[in-house]
């Protein structure tokens, strides 16, 4: 019996030769080192980067956010300022029997929702202060004069001291820091009413 050598064709042939003489020379080398230090400072960079516009965009929020919590605050107690004021107004003139018949309804919204604002802080210590001070205040005065402690014209030169105090120093100095917060946010191209 003859057996033939069987003859594999060239392109079955399994796998190529490799030519690996270009692993061996440095300059393969130091370009793979190259392009691994350029990819980890550009991932770098690019994450500094995005870090950054996030810093700014929270930033921006923030000051938008604290701009119509300070607005919205500044609305709400000129609104009891005047109701305040008109009050005072009706009793130091008519001096009714029953000052509970017509007792101010004055706007808390804003203030007591203040409380859930992770912004709410972020207002300025005196504005705080100034504006709780004023709610307690009235509140206290209009008690004392619905229980007779107060005269209604006392009650109503006292009322009228507190409004007047809130008029010329807390009302401006809120309504300046919101608008010089509505500036800084004009300057960044963000536009608030």
């Amino acid at each position: 019996m003859d057996v033939k050598p069987q003859v594999v064709p060239e392109s079955i042939k399994r796998f190529p030769k490799l030519d690996n003489q270009e692993l061996v020379k440095t300059s393969f080398w130091i370009s793979q080192v190259f392009m691994i230090i350029a990819t980890i400072v550009g991932v770098y960079l690019a994450a500094q980067e995005g870090l950054s516009q996030a810093i700014v965009f929270d930033d921006l929020s923030n000051k938008q956010n604290n701009y119509y919590l300070r607005h919205a605050l500044f609305d709400e107690v000129s609104d009891n300022v005047t109701i305040i004021n008109q009050y005072a107004d009706s009793v130091a003139k008519a001096t009714p029997y029953d000052l509970k018949s017509i007792h101010p309804n004055m706007a808390t919204f804003v203030w007591e929702n203040m409380r859930y604002s992770a912004n709410t802080l972020e207002t300025p210590t005196q504005i705080l202060t100034e504006t709780r001070r004023f709610y307690m205040a009235s509140a206290d005065i209009i008690s004392k004069m619905e229980s007779r402690f107060y005269g209604a014209k006392f009650g109503a030169q006292k009322l009228k001291q507190l409004t007047e105090s809130m008029s010329k120093t807390t009302l401006p100095m809120l309504k300046q820091n919101y608008q010089a917060l509505a500036v800084e946010l004009k300057a960044a191209d963000i536009t608030v009413e």
